[in-house]
């Protein structure tokens, strides 16, 4: 399932703070999680994972937090009917 990743939302790189999803971002991630995979991961994982802040930042009634190439945390809106399958 390939989805677009909209710009002004948040990422996290691993090791790193969380940032705005500016165009290039959003592209690049985009084309990672197609050749490299994504899934859709909760809170609790995400925090294990080394993505707290991000993670504390979401909303889970609103969010999605999806992983991508296990270095990348995005939190994306739930409207987009993210399914929580790995690609």
């Amino acid at each position: 399932m390939k989805f677009t990743i909209p710009t002004g939302g948040m990422y996290q790189e691993w090791c790193c703070l969380s940032d705005v999803v500016e165009e290039a971002t959003a592209r690049k991630l985009e084309a990672l999680a197609s050749e490299k995979g994504w899934r859709v991961i909760d809170r609790e994982e995400a925090v294990k994972s080394g993505f707290e802040e991000l993670a504390n930042w979401s909303v889970p009634e609103t969010d999605v937090l999806v992983f991508i190439d296990e270095n990348y945390l995005v939190c994306l809106p739930k409207k987009n009917n993210f399914q929580a399958s790995e690609c």
